[in-house]
């Protein structure tokens, strides 16, 4: 597929925000039928759903939350792929293994919807790429090289290492646009540069799968004279958000998200929705693949930005990857975790959030669990700290405190200890 103009790589990055709605649940039910009836995986974990009642994002709560994080133990059940996908998994020309390990399958083309991410942080059709994602048993490297393909683009595979090598290669082969890990970035035009071997051919970039500090940023801005955007995805989904420019050339807030799937951000812990602004968990729903993802728990953090992006894309825009939302813990020998929390503000209405802070006293764990209410009395207090002991078997101290003193951070579990 070839871009449709010079700013979007596909108008309905432009739709009418209603329109994309009306589009991602069109037919749903019959998406998830075809999907229950086509893959063994989701047909256990779908087996007490009535589609027929799912027509809308507010329905999508009927469905099951499955988590990232116990991917492996579902593929153990059902070597490769647990059953997740649609169609035979000798039929997929590439099997991947990431670490955990998660293995996932790849396709040809832009099988994990790459192009928009790519277009957006510049790269245009006949320019040379420069991948630097690893090409060995993880996907990045053939996730990002397809979909520059796709756009018209020849990559040069460069992978991970050898960074002589790789200097010399940009030099005579001279690629416009790097696709990489933004240190890995830094190191390749700081070598080009103290090697004497020019002015780097490298003027865009599509960056991820590491933290992209501000400072960063700004050094390969003044430095070389190049302005990285980010992508954010996973080897199960492929792109979820992707950063853009707005008409000045400057980088806008948060990023975009990708228009093939449904993003959710839940409160970690719980399969309440998050109000918009509220840091919570990314939980994405990708039914158009023969890989389809249903409520995928990605254990990662973001926040939903109401402002629409000045780069006139109308799909939501989140604030990008925000840290991990599983935060489970031991104190005093037991696991506390965040759905336990969840249980407390269940159980007392009373309550608008709490926070468990773990710290330590002369080599003794001490926990409090500080407690968002208009509340204020000592009886509110001893209720929550019986019901805490009487169902995790944990003694601990409440701190009532006013609502909105709580860091919107999204962190449900603070441990302290590591600091002491």
């Amino acid at each position: 597929m070839k871009a449709v103009n010079e700013s979007f790589y596909n108008l309905n990055e432009i739709q009418p925000a209603q329109e994309r709605e009306n589009l991602l649940f069109k037919d749903i039910n019959k998406k998830l039928e075809f999907i229950y009836n086509n893959s063994e995986g989701w047909k256990q974990i779908l087996s007490n759903c009535d589609f027929r009642q799912i027509k809308s994002r507010t329905d999508l709560k009927s469905l099951p939350i499955t988590r990232k994080s116990n991917l492996t133990a579902i593929q153990n059940k059902n070597l490769p792929y647990g059953g997740l996908t649609t169609k035979k998994y000798l039929n997929f020309p590439y099997m991947f293994a990431s670490p955990g390990p998660i293995y996932e399958p790849g396709d040809n083309g832009d099988f994990w919807n790459m192009a928009s991410s790519l277009y957006a942080a510049g790269l245009r059709e006949g320019e040379k790429v420069y991948n630097t994602f690893s090409y060995h048993l993880g996907p990045a490297g053939i996730m990002l090289g397809n979909a520059a393909n796709q756009l018209g683009c020849p990559v040069i595979p460069g992978g991970i290492g050898n960074t002589e090598l790789q200097v010399e290669t940009i030099k005579k082969l001279k690629p416009s646009f790097y696709i990489g890990t933004p240190s890995f970035l830094k190191i390749i035009l700081e070598k080009i540069k103290n090697n004497n071997s020019g002015v780097p051919s490298i003027k865009n970039a599509l960056v991820g799968a590491e933290a992209f500090p501000k400072e960063l940023r700004n050094y390969l801005s003044n430095s070389f004279d190049i302005c990285p955007l980010q992508m954010y995805g996973t080897a199960e989904v492929g792109c979820i958000a992707y950063e853009t420019k707005d008409k000045k050339d400057k980088v806008n807030k948060g990023m975009i998200v990708e228009e093939n799937i449904i993003l959710e951000i839940v409160r970690p812990g719980s399969l309440e929705p998050a109000v918009n602004g509220e840091v919570g968990e990314v939980v994405i729903t990708k039914l158009n693949s023969s890989y389809p993802m249903l409520r995928l728990a990605t254990g990662d953090l973001s926040a939903i930005i109401e402002e629409p992006s000045p780069c006139g894309r109308t799909n939501t825009r989140i604030a990008g990857w925000m840290g991990r939302a599983e935060q489970s813990t031991k104190v005093k020998g037991l696991f506390i975790t965040p759905n336990q929390l969840t249980k407390i503000t269940q159980a007392f209405k009373e309550l608008f959030k709490v926070r468990l802070i773990i710290d330590r006293k002369e080599m003794v764990d001490i926990a409090t669990l500080q407690c968002e209410s208009n509340v204020k009395d000592h009886q509110l207090e001893g209720k929550i700290k019986e019901f805490f002991k009487s169902e995790f078997k944990l003694n601990i101290q409440i701190q009532i405190i006013e609502k909105n003193t709580i860091p919107n951070d999204g962190i449900v579990i603070e441990d302290k200890r590591s600091n002491n």
